[in-house]
């Protein structure tokens, strides 16, 4: 088993290669891989960041952890919550969010049902995408330029001029980058207009954030999560604070509306953080309008709503089943193709995609022939 994954190494095609390519370290990408693994199909994934989780992001603000992405972790399935349960129980704040305002806006009101399991982490919600990263070849900083196909199979070309190649590639990056990634490769292949339809036909959603820093002496609000419905521009505040045993400021994080994050979106960042904190101050009392500090966050693509999901992965192949010889694959994986939004789908898409990948006759016949 890996014990951590690893830092920046550039790639060529004189290396060994692996059977599966993912790009792209969510959840969904590290899931896959991690099926992979356990099941010893070699995979490698790739990742243009400098850390694994996407959007089940945490980030460090002055020694103290902040999530400004996904804010809980939630479960609703038993699979999903033996996976959450593997972390470390010391991290564990079961329960939270605990006092919740006005869940009618939540992006999955479901998720606060009675009887429904949900956590926060002391250390952030990505202690999850770190768990599922230990047993799998991630190599960071990798930023993927674009995708060839070569004697059946997908050859995947890095901006600093490495290349990797392997059989099957699972995109699992932010849906419209990794439709601007296969779109090229795979228009002209057998079948591929249907798949390529729905991927267009998926919209992708915005979020704009705001991390907002005030005195240890700024007042508790009285929640650990709020999704007003008297806002116009504040879809949901989070009282980052309620989740660190011993906070040294307040923290509070402000995510935008879907329409206030289209229309402002290409705004400078001064200007929308603005108009969000006097809202927040209009809600929670002037002295929200005026932190410490800030910090701003662009979510490209936040999230998908429950009416737009496909309910399953995209795959195309480059050359028809029927036609004997090796033929490239790939596939699109993620919470936009999965049963359900959000991390849970992002996870049991991954796991999903390891298990039919795993079943392909070659694949088994490659690991048969490695184990001989």
């Amino acid at each position: 088993m890996r014990k951590e994954y690893q830092n920046p190494v550039v790639y060529s095609t004189t290396m060994k290669r692996p059977q599966v390519l993912v790009v792209g370290a969510g959840v969904a990408g590290l899931a896959c891989a991690r099926e992979l693994s356990r099941r010893d199909v070699p995979a490698v994934v790739l990742e243009r960041a400098r850390g694994v989780g996407g959007r089940c992001a945490t980030r460090r603000v002055n020694g103290e952890p902040v999530d400004f992405g996904l804010p809980f972790l939630p479960a609703c399935s038993g699979e999903f919550a033996e996976a959450l349960n593997e972390l470390d129980p010391a991290g564990k704040i079961p329960g939270w969010p605990v006092r919740v305002r006005e869940v009618r806006l939540a992006c999955n009101p479901d998720f606060f049902r009675p009887g429904r399991r949900r956590m926060a982490r002391v250390e952030g919600v990505s202690a999850f995408p770190k768990l599922l990263a230990r047993e799998v070849d991630v190599r960071l900083g990798h930023d993927v330029a674009a995708l060839a196909e070569r004697d059946g199979s997908v050859v995947v070309r890095l901006r600093d001029g490495g290349a990797m190649e392997a059989g099957f590639l699972v995109l699992a990056c932010a849906h419209s980058q990794s439709r601007a990634l296969a779109e090229p490769l795979v228009r002209d292949w057998p079948g591929a207009a249907a798949g390529l339809a729905a991927l267009h036909s998926l919209p992708v959603l915005p979020a704009l954030t705001v991390i907002a820093g005030y005195g240890p002496a700024a007042p508790d609000p009285g929640f650990d999560i709020w999704y007003p419905l008297e806002s116009i521009m504040l879809h949901t505040i989070s009282n980052d604070s309620s989740k660190r045993p011993a906070p040294c400021d307040r923290i509070m994080v402000y995510q935008a509306r879907e329409r206030f994050s289209r229309e402002v979106v290409g705004r400078p960042p001064e200007e929308w953080r603005r108009e969000l904190l006097w809202e927040a101050g209009e809600l929670m009392g002037p002295w929200a309008a005026r932190p410490a500090w800030t910090q701003e966050h662009v979510w490209e693509d936040a999230r998908v709503r429950r009416e737009h999901i496909l309910g399953g992965p995209v795959v195309f192949e480059s050359r028809d089943p029927s036609v004997r010889g090796p033929r490239a694959r790939v596939a699109l994986i993620g919470d936009a193709f999965a049963s359900d939004p959000g991390v849970e789908g992002a996870y049991m898409s991954g796991i999903s995609m390891g298990e039919q990948i795993a079943s392909l006759p070659e694949v088994r016949s490659a690991r048969l022939a490695d184990a001989g």
